[in-house]
């Protein structure tokens, strides 16, 4: 195989390469991750703010039940000195009525309020296991994807070893001058500076090559250039 055939599978290897470096740069996988560790920082969040909200209706709950508790006793000392014969003072008894009136009307709304207060932990209650539910999937999702993620990463490194390698092996075939021309004219045409030629065609630009191009073609140790864009031809 001639120098310039040998060159030409150097330029096909490296176009594989930038374009396997290009994969593994934009893999889909690194979006995934990043929107996923923002569903799941949220879920956290989420999480967090259910405990404090349930931690704080519980206190609520706790300090509505004492009240209730307070107020039921303070009835039951009204209702013990209304029977229990110690106060025969009409105005009095008149006044431990309407005490007791009021502390029984205290305590069905102390009551009311623990019921509403205890449907509320109720609530959060359940708030707070979805959120632990939603916040786990989201932990589960993203181990998945890392385990996932890491097996393409792998693969995609190990194709571009491989192909490094036989880079590396195809360059040693090649004379130092071929290389330097070639690195030169790398970037100007996109990572394809030589061209081969099919029929009488460069197939870098589709257009014929002239008779007296052909003719250069014919010398194997002759680096012939096509007259329309310049690339290296290959016969």
């Amino acid at each position: 195989m001639g120098e310039l055939s040998v060159l030409y599978e150097l330029q096909q290897a490296e176009l594989k390469l930038d374009l396997l470096w290009k994969n593994l740069k934009e893999l889909p996988v690194f979006e995934e991750f990043k929107r996923l560790q923002a569903e799941t920082a949220d879920s956290k969040e989420a999480v967090g703010w259910a405990e404090s909200k349930l931690a704080e209706q519980r206190k609520r709950a706790k300090r509505l039940e004492m009240d209730m508790q307070e107020a039921e006793t303070q009835s039951k000392v009204i209702e013990t000195k209304l029977y229990d014969g110690s106060v025969n003072n009409a105005k009095e008894l008149s006044q431990l009525e309407e005490k007791g009136k009021e502390l029984r009307r205290e305590r069905e709304k102390h009551e009311e309020f623990v019921l509403l207060s205890m449907e509320a932990v109720e609530e959060l209650e359940a708030s707070l296991a979805t959120a632990k539910a939603n916040h786990k999937d989201k932990m589960l999702k993203i181990r998945e994807l890392q385990k996932s993620g890491n097996e393409e990463i792998e693969r995609l490194k190990d194709e571009i070893k491989f192909h490094q390698e036989q880079r590396d092996i195809l360059l040693q075939q090649v004379s130092k001058e071929l290389i330097e021309g070639y690195r030169e004219k790398r970037k100007r045409y996109n990572g394809r500076p030589l061209a081969l030629v099919t029929g009488d065609t460069c197939s870098g630009c589709r257009v014929s090559i002239s008779s007296r191009t052909k003719n250069f073609l014919c010398n194997p140790n002759a680096v012939v250039v096509c007259d329309n864009c310049g690339r290296i031809l290959v016969p």
